[in-house]
């Protein structure tokens, strides 16, 4: 019986929550997508944070963009959006609205206040398998752990590259992909990297990081000093988000550990792409390949370099140098 005065008000609220509720439960995601954000974050709560310690403190901070409504997973109440419960399968509160991005979304971003959220489409809509859509959402989850490392936003201001407030610096820095000497230096590069990736001992995977870090100073000398602080943080960001998303996959279910074993094989095939498209085609998008490698070649090292990435995230080209 709903009573008077507070009574009533409080009465009113609870039954316009419960109303909401029902509404946005009657159009709650699919369970095949809800079990896969699951399967995600049990691999980067396991072993992602062996790899990365405070991994598992990240939340899902997810928005779930469905063909008619949007699902907010594991993030504080947003105005406009309607509580829908609490998700058995990711223990995430959920809230719904009606969808206001594109279906075929896949990023993350300040969307909300509180700090960066993942958006992202279901499978179909983004053409995805469901093992390439949950690397994905590995890969952004990496985003957001960067996010939450200590003096990581500071590091990327001391950048000076930003220009607005809007982050749209981060696509359109005018590098000079179009330079042929550029691009003839990066081929250079690329030319070294594949000899790492098609070795066959560890004596020729260090003589084949040791040409590519002389290639990439080479190529690094051409361009401008704030081209090469661009350089570092793509592939400070993007490389090592892409290489954390590619050996977390490995680790994944069989279809997942397919999926990562044939983009370790993409490795070679994009960098041969990037040979013979050029860097003019290619753009920030070689840096995230460019970026992985580098990654992997620290790891083939046995160095603790993910520590030392965790202290400064856009000195990746100062941890090759100290290779032996």
């Amino acid at each position: 019986m709903i009573g008077t005065g507070r009574q009533a008000g409080d009465d009113a609220m609870i039954l316009t929550m419960m109303m909401g509720a029902a509404l946005a439960g009657a159009s709650l995601p699919p369970k095949p997508e809800r079990a896969m954000l699951r399967e995600v974050r049990t691999l980067y709560r396991g072993a992602g944070n062996r790899m990365w310690p405070g991994f598992a403190q990240v939340s899902l901070d997810l928005l779930l963009i469905g063909p008619k409504r949007e699902t907010l997973f594991c993030h504080g109440m947003v105005k406009g959006f309607i509580p829908a419960g609490r998700d058995p399968l990711t223990g995430c509160a959920l809230q719904s609205r009606a969808r206001q991005m594109a279906v075929d979304l896949a990023a993350s971003a300040d969307f909300f206040p509180g700090g960066q959220t993942i958006a992202i489409g279901y499978p179909k809509a983004l053409e995805m398998t469901p093992a390439y859509w949950k690397a994905t959402v590995l890969h952004e989850a990496f985003h957001l752990y960067q996010s939450h490392l200590p003096g990581y936003a500071q590091a990327v201001a001391a950048l000076g590259l930003a220009q607005g407030s809007d982050g749209s610096w981060m696509l359109n820095h005018p590098f000079p992909y179009a330079d042929p000497n550029v691009g003839a230096a990066f081929r250079t590069m690329g030319e070294a990297g594949l000899a790492f990736l098609h070795a066959k001992s560890p004596a020729d995977r260090r003589l084949a990081t040791k040409a590519y870090v002389v290639a990439r100073d080479a190529a690094l000398a051409r361009v401008s000093e704030a081209d090469r602080r661009y350089y570092e943080f793509q592939v400070g960001q993007e490389g090592v988000a892409r290489w954390t998303e590619l050996t977390l996959a490995r680790q994944g279910d069989a279809a997942m550990r397919a999926h990562g074993r044939d983009y370790w094989t993409g490795l070679s095939t994009s960098l041969k792409a990037i040979r013979d498209q050029g860097l003019k085609m290619w753009k920030r998008n070689a840096f995230y390949v460019y970026g992985a490698m580098e990654a992997e070649m620290l790891e083939q090292a046995s160095v603790d370099w993910r520590s030392e990435y965790r202290r400064r995230p856009f000195g990746m080209g100062e941890q090759l140098k100290r290779l032996d």
